[in-house]
């Protein structure tokens, strides 16, 4: 898979990612742009190694490339997301964006069963939401 036909496929793997959950980027609240770029990073990686064959750090700035384009970050906020995502590699660190990353990274299989994935992506959603609202202290 050369340069062009590596980037049409992962933002090919985005754009279904975020179709399935059914709301624009642009309509995200911290909650879930925090889940979705979690979870997009973490089938993005994981399609990047196991069947495009690139290498950690072309995967890392087809991300980056993701999040200006698909996600619609600016550059700056762009490249602020990645390193935080990079940083959550290290499951100690960031143990519940670890763990998002890795339902993405099981879930980009999905992307062929858009009713499946979008019923995963808004479970887990109303999962960490109500988990947001118990630590926070809310009712």
């Amino acid at each position: 898979m050369d340069s062009r036909e590596y980037k049409a496929a992962s933002q090919r793997l985005a754009k279904i990612i975020i179709a399935a959950y059914g709301k624009e980027p642009a309509l995200y609240d911290d909650l879930e742009e925090q889940v979705m770029s979690a979870f997009v990073f973490g089938a993005h990686r994981a399609f990047s190694m196991r069947e495009a064959g690139v290498q950690e750090w072309e995967s890392k700035i087809a991300m980056l490339e993701l999040l200006h384009e698909v996600f619609g970050f600016p550059l700056e906020m762009a490249g602020n997301a990645m390193e935080f995502l990079t940083d959550a590699l290290d499951k100690t660190s960031m143990p519940m964006i670890y763990q998002i990353m890795e339902c993405g990274a099981t879930g980009y299989r999905l992307l062929d069963q858009p009713d499946e994935l979008s019923r995963t992506l808004r479970e887990m959603m109303a999962v960490l939401g109500q988990r947001m609202e118990y630590t926070d202290g809310t009712p």
